[in-house]
């Protein structure tokens, strides 16, 4: 037995027409009546005597009447008592994102808008890709930063959802570095035929399709890289291919400290990399006043940056005439 049943009869009960019941429920009239049929089927009993018109109630339906309702009213009150249990202690915004983001990019980023916004109590935590566009689309989180290409699609839906793109990060192969600080392995000059060892993005991981696509480039089939291993998370494949001697792709602010230790290097040339955007989801019909007045902000920055982009622009045609 379903709620949204108690919720159908009460209503045909109060209007007596499945058509009005129907549109009240926005549902369709057939779907409308195969539900009031289940809710007697799962009693035993009819509820309504289809005979006349407008439809009434029958003896059992007029007792049970007062149980739907004592029902419904009870799971309702508990569902707002818990909820308003549950915003008390909520913070302002609980924000899903690749681990590299989370450790490389969100503090800063956040920071950055308190002057705009004031502060924000947050959770921050990184969660399966399918899972983060679920839970957004449940309302379950209030952001999803995620890292996108414009030929690599996305799963989330544009009439949804809303987005915002707050940076560019490129994505590089790297390498790790011989004794002298040269690569070990470097596809631009060692060519096709050598079997370079490799770790990868496993398929459960958006990154599974950037790699893809600079493969696809390179006209380089996967066979070329050896895979030793693989993980959806990219600082996990870094520390992998440091610990194995392998080559792996990583978005630069995961690979940094590593490059700047002379760790990693990276390789290719312009060939193997991609420019990624960092770019921010919400619930558009969303309620969260965090998530409204952050995305206010963000709107205002792109405004700014906007008038000031003309400026300069006009000022560079003047100073060219």
């Amino acid at each position: 037995m379903e709620i949204k049943w108690l919720e159908d009869f009460l209503t045909l009960a109060q209007t007596r027409n499945f058509s009005r019941a129907s549109e009240e429920r926005n549902v369709t009239q057939p779907a409308f009546s195969r539900r009031i049929r289940a809710l007697e089927g799962w009693l035993g009993v009819a509820l309504f005597d289809r005979r006349t018109y407008p439809v009434t109630l029958t003896e059992e339906g007029r007792a049970f009447r007062e149980t739907a309702e004592s029902m419904v009213s009870s799971l309702y009150a508990d569902r707002a008592q818990f909820q308003q249990s549950v915003h008390v202690n909520r913070p302002d915004l609980r924000i899903a994102a690749a681990t590299t983001l989370n450790l490389n990019f969100i503090p800063d980023w956040l920071h950055g808008l308190e002057p705009h916004t004031g502060h924000f109590t947050t959770h921050i935590f990184t969660q399966n890709f399918h899972d983060m566009v679920h839970h957004l689309a449940e309302g379950e989180i209030d952001l999803v930063l995620q890292y996108a290409h414009s030929d690599v699609p996305l799963l989330f839906e544009a009439s949804r959802f809303d987005s915002r793109v707050l940076a560019f990060e490129p994505m590089l192969l790297v390498s790790p570095t011989a004794e002298d600080g040269t690569a070990r392995y470097d596809p631009a000059f060692e060519g096709e035929t050598q079997n370079f060892p490799f770790m990868g993005y496993s398929p459960d991981g958006y990154f599974a399709g950037v790699e893809q696509l600079l493969f696809q480039r390179n006209g380089t089939t996967p066979e070329v890289f050896q895979r030793l291993g693989e993980s959806p998370t990219s600082e996990v494949l870094k520390r992998m291919a440091l610990r194995y001697g392998a080559l792996t792709m990583l978005p630069e602010s995961c690979a940094r400290d590593a490059l700047e230790r002379g760790e990693l290097i990276g390789v290719g040339g312009p060939e193997w990399q991609v420019s990624l955007e960092i770019r921010l989801f919400r619930l558009r019909d969303t309620r969260r006043s965090a998530v409204r007045k952050l995305w206010a902000a963000l709107d205002q920055q792109a405004q700014a940056f906007a008038k000031t982009f003309e400026v300069k622009g006009k000022h560079r045609v003047l100073h060219e005439r």
